[in-house]
């Protein structure tokens, strides 16, 4: 019977069930882990952590509920065996072909959302009577996905669209940890999000789809599978850093103007704490009518390189080799934007030493000892 099952399956094409199973997080905690690779290297496993809160509301048997997020979405059921089919049912839903998806593009106004699978190495967003979108990489497939809620009417302009990242790790749709873009290069888009791999906490670019994994029995005698890994450094800086190095090897153009934009607070503070004060200031006086001044510290990386941050519609971090090429950075930023009428008005100063706010115990006592020595 099992054997007549199975071949029938087979024939009919339908894959096996998500492989999904109930694990304990602790003494009253629980979790369910999921057949998916996770982490920089697929050396990890996905799990989804399953909270529980009272019931708001009377119940005479219903005392508790159990819920989770899956890819943005918020599952609840009065217990955890019952949630485990929601997920189950879910998953089949949002992998039809066992791979999840990359990420989602968002218009809030409407709340309408689409989401990025990856099919035969291309991205691929399915659109219910509307037009065919795929391309290599995400600023194509982003740049696509825009112009069509334009047209469609679903926003008025291609800034208002948000994207949301699905981490592989817990399958929770988070805003990315920072996008990659150049000065140099408008049409580059990278998204990145947070990770972890061998060495532990990383931030790496969005590679290829998390995959479902299959119980396919490992053959005998063979070696570990070779797999793409998507690029990925301990913070931002870094990632900023060996993203310039590559793109400069391939010669692209994009290689000197690239820096991190949109960068979370959290993930700027990771990286600013494994930096130090370089002693030197960025400072410009903006064209508005008050004439701000602006100042930017600068921090110096363990490579020698120096780096700084300007918030602007969220923080944008840049990195150079000395101080005057990040003025110069900084420079084409705000001028891009409008901030400066000219590149170069961005100029290094040196830092002030921090005047004394009152004078110590010690140096008061030093000037009663010289005024009774004068007397």
């Amino acid at each position: 019977m099992l054997s007549w099952i199975r071949s029938v399956i087979a024939d009919r094409g339908e894959h096996e069930p998500v492989p999904i199973a109930l694990e304990r997080t602790g003494e009253h905690g629980f979790g369910f882990r999921l057949g998916v690779r996770a982490g920089y290297g697929g050396g990890e496993t996905a799990r989804i952590p399953v909270g529980r809160r009272i019931n708001p509301s009377p119940h005479p048997i219903l005392k508790e509920i159990h819920f989770c997020e899956v890819a943005g979405q918020t599952l609840e059921a009065a217990n955890v065996y019952a949630l485990k089919a929601k997920v189950e049912r879910l998953l089949e839903t949002i992998a039809p072909a066992r791979a999840l998806p990359l990420c989602y593009f968002r218009a809030p106004a409407m709340d309408y959302e689409l989401p990025v699978y990856e099919q035969h190495g291309w991205l691929t967003t399915p659109v219910l009577g509307g037009p065919r979108i795929r391309s290599r990489d995400l600023a194509g497939i982003r740049k696509q996905v825009c112009r069509y809620l334009e047209s469609a009417g679903y926003v008025h302009d291609a800034d208002e669209v948000t994207v949301g990242v699905v981490r592989p790790r817990d399958l929770s749709r988070v805003p990315p940890a920072a996008v990659l873009r150049s000065l140099t290069d408008p049409d580059l888009w990278l998204p990145s999000v947070e990770g972890s791999s061998e060495d532990g906490p990383v931030v790496g670019v969005v590679g290829h789809a998390p995959q479902l994994r299959r119980g396919a029995r490992r053959r005998r005698g063979g070696g570990p599978a070779v797999e793409y890994t998507a690029p990925a450094a301990p913070d931002v800086i870094a990632l900023i850093r060996y993203l310039q190095t590559e793109l400069g090897r391939a010669g692209s153009v994009a290689a000197w103007g690239l820096y991190a934009s949109e960068v979370r607070p959290e993930i700027w503070a990771a990286a600013e704490a494994r930096t130090e004060d370089a002693g030197a200031r960025l400072v410009a006086h903006l064209t508005d009518d008050f004439s701000t001044r602006l100042e930017l510290d600068v921090r110096r990386t363990g490579a020698g390189d120096v780096a700084a941050a300007v918030e602007d519609r969220g923080i944008n971090v840049f990195l150079a080799p000395d101080e005057d090429a990040l003025a110069t950075q900084v420079g084409h930023h705000l001028a891009g934007s409008e901030f400066l009428r000219f590149t170069s008005e961005v100029e290094v100063h040196p830092a002030e030493s921090p005047r004394a706010e009152r004078l110590g115990i010690e140096s008061i006592r030093a000037d009663e000892e010289v005024h009774a020595a004068w007397s």
